[in-house]
């Protein structure tokens, strides 16, 4: 093993240890097993050991030679993601009043990139807005006159998303003229990923419910890598983003049917 190993990590106990490469991965998002060893100075044995044992207790998933934040928790600390390009977050959200038109009924997904979608919304008039998202939701119940929706579920830790435990959250009685989403990742094939599996299900009955689906998807999320698949950039109606997705896919042609808005 090379010499730059850190001699510190391979004098931690096995549950000190475990409890460093869970902080490493909710830090980091997916993050190689080559990786973990390396950081914590011990075999790859070791490491998968470790991963074993932290998946069987619902804390961890593995992937593909990758460890992945448990169900329920997120790759990158709430506060960390809400301090993080909050100038870039408020310039993504501009183009959106386009789409907003007075009576819409309206979804809002989750992630920070949101926060500041109030600002937007309090100059119209006669919205509903449902989310699953309490930034969202307080920040329009303070800000704006929207009607809010809250969908039920429970906060995941050190987060703003409220998550079903099973599907059918939305109790086949919404229909939104408009469904604004985000991405953990989006791979070359175009793949919208999450990392929690929990997401799934709901979101993909918010985009079967909305007659035009808006993905905000930020330049760095493009070429990640996330464990479950929640929609394909062929099924939006526009993307928003700071850079030229075209040239991170594979296909480019998968946008054609699809209004590209780049800002700066």
């Amino acid at each position: 093993m090379s010499a730059r190993l850190s001699t510190k990590a391979t004098k931690l106990p096995a549950e000190e240890r475990r409890r460093h490469i869970i902080e490493s991965i909710e830090r980091l998002g997916g993050t190689p097993v080559m990786n973990l060893a390396q950081e914590h100075g011990v075999t790859s044995q070791t490491i998968r050991r470790d991963l074993q044992e932290l998946e069987s207790r619902g804390l961890i998933q593995k992937s593909h030679g990758v460890a992945l934040p448990g169900p329920g928790s997120t790759a990158i600390a709430y506060k960390d993601r809400n301090a993080h390009q909050t100038e870039l977050k408020r310039r993504l959200m501009a183009p959106l009043a386009e789409f907003i038109h007075p009576g819409s009924t309206i979804y809002v997904g989750l992630g920070t990139t949101f926060n500041s979608i109030h600002e937007i919304l309090r100059d119209r008039s006669r919205l509903i807005v449902a989310t699953s998202n309490l930034g969202v939701a307080y920040a329009c119940t303070f800000n704006t006159m929207v009607t809010l929706y809250l969908f039920g579920g429970y906060v995941r830790r050190n987060d703003t998303a409220i998550l079903a435990a099973t599907g059918g959250g939305l109790g086949n009685t919404f229909k939104f003229d408009l469904a604004i989403l985000g991405a953990n990742a989006v791979d070359e094939d175009g793949a919208v990923l999450a990392h929690d599996p929990l997401e799934v299900a709901f979101v993909q009955e918010v985009i079967a419910a909305s007659r035009q689906v808006i993905f905000v998807v930020q330049a760095d999320k493009f070429g990640g890598r996330a464990p479950h698949a929640i929609s394909h950039l062929c099924h939006a109606s526009v993307l928003i983003t700071n850079c030229d997705p075209r040239s991170k896919l594979k296909d480019p042609t998968i946008l054609d049917a699809t209004r590209v808005v780049q800002v700066k």
